[in-house]
C-alpha cells in the first residue's frame, strides 16, 4: 500500500466521531495496512477491511475439533466483559452489536 494516499482520520464506526491515523501493521504478510484510533471511545480499527475474503479463505481446518467447544467458552467470556462494561445484557444486544 501507498502510505502516501492514506487517509489521516476517518469516522468512528462505534460512536462516529473522528479518528485519526495511529499506525500501520502487516496484515497475512502483504498487506502494510492502516489502523486508526477513535479521540472519543478509544476504538481502533482500520478503514476497510478489503483482505477479510483472503484471511477466512482457509480459516477453518476441517481437523479442527474443538472450534465449537473454544467457541461456546468465548461467547460466556464476551458475555461478561460486555455485560460489565457496555451494558450489554441480553444475546440480542451481544448479536447486534457483534454482527455489525
Amino acid at each position: 500500500m501507498n502510505t502516501q494516499n492514506v487517509k489521516q482520520n476517518i469516522p468512528c464506526k462505534i460512536c462516529g466521531t473522528q479518528s485519526l491515523l495511529a499506525f500501520f501493521t502487516q496484515i497475512l504478510h502483504q498487506y502494510n495496512e492502516p489502523f486508526y484510533k477513535c479521540q472519543h471511545c478509544g476504538f481502533l480499527g482500520c478503514d476497510e477491511a478489503h483482505w477479510l475474503p483472503q484471511a477466512y479463505k482457509n480459516a477453518i481446518n476441517i481437523s479442527d475439533t474443538g472450534i465449537v467447544a473454544r467457541n461456546l467458552y468465548l461467547y460466556k467470556i464476551v458475555s461478561c466483559v460486555a455485560a460489565i462494561f457496555f451494558a450489554m445484557n441480553t444475546k440480542s444486544d451481544i448479536l447486534m452489536e457483534g454482527g455489525g
